[in-house]
């Protein structure tokens, strides 16, 4: 059995007040610039911020025809990078939108300008949110070393918005080999795992991971939204307390 894809791609999934997911077209890990035939699913995760604006983590490759669907949702405002990892498509859609704001995570300029690829970036993210969706979203910076990565929590919907923090590949849709070397990992449903690449890192950083959890633990999310694998829509308790440590403060 070959990967497969979270059908429908490239359409709007509504998943709470506000927000939702795109799925997108498979993407090849590239490594010391070889693709490797490993395909991965993306996703997109929208929020429609209170004064009208979307917000658009991790764009995916940019689509017309659902570039059309959002646009009839709000004015594309902020499109974020959450990590260095996840910024490939931004460039194609701020072209198409040019007033919509760049937002740049650690060093992904430098890994963009390495690999060639055309995004400009505008502004920063730092660990407090910006004026710009405060009222809306909550953020912290999640320490992972080289892997760290932005973590945004929607407070209407009660969403936990996630990149590559928490992998929770489904193993059917994933071939040989790397169906056996994900399950290896332990980053499979329905229990999933915290990214290897981040676990050694999160043990050297330890006040500053214990400071990350703690956050995310007040939060108290009802929904986590990943950017790999199945989202987790109920037992959030249950998850946040196995990655995080619990119980909330």
């Amino acid at each position: 059995m070959g990967a497969s894809l979270y059908e429908p791609v490239n359409v709007y999934k509504p998943m709470g007040p506000d927000i939702g997911i795109v799925d997108g077209p498979f993407e090849y890990l590239t490594v010391g610039g070889v693709r490797l035939p490993l395909p991965f699913t993306t996703r997109m995760t929208v929020v429609r911020l209170s004064n009208g604006d979307l917000f658009l983590h991790s764009p995916i490759k940019f689509d017309e025809a659902l570039a059309g669907e959002l646009q009839r949702m709000g004015a594309i405002g902020h499109l974020v990078s959450p990590n260095q990892f996840h910024y490939a498509h931004i460039g194609e859609w701020s072209k198409v939108f040019p007033y919509a704001i760049t937002w740049a995570s650690p060093r992904v300029r430098q890994r963009a300008r390495a690999r060639h690829i055309d995004v400009t970036f505008a502004r920063d993210l730092y660990p407090d949110p910006p004026e710009e969706w405060r009222q809306d979203i909550d953020q912290t910076l999640f320490p992972g070393g080289y892997f760290k990565e932005f973590i945004f929590y929607h407070k209407t919907s009660k969403t936990l918005i996630l990149t590559d923090t928490i992998i929770n590949i489904e193993l059917d849709k994933m071939p040989e080999p790397w169906r056996t070397a994900t399950k290896l990992s332990g980053m499979y449903h329905p229990r999933g795992q915290i990214f290897f690449g981040m676990r050694l890192p999160l043990l050297l950083q330890r006040r500053r991971a214990e400071a990350a959890f703690a956050k995310i633990r007040s939060w108290r999310p009802e929904r986590i939204v990943l950017s790999h694998g199945r989202c987790f829509e109920s037992h959030c308790d249950d998850v946040i307390g196995r990655m995080f440590g619990g119980p909330p403060s």
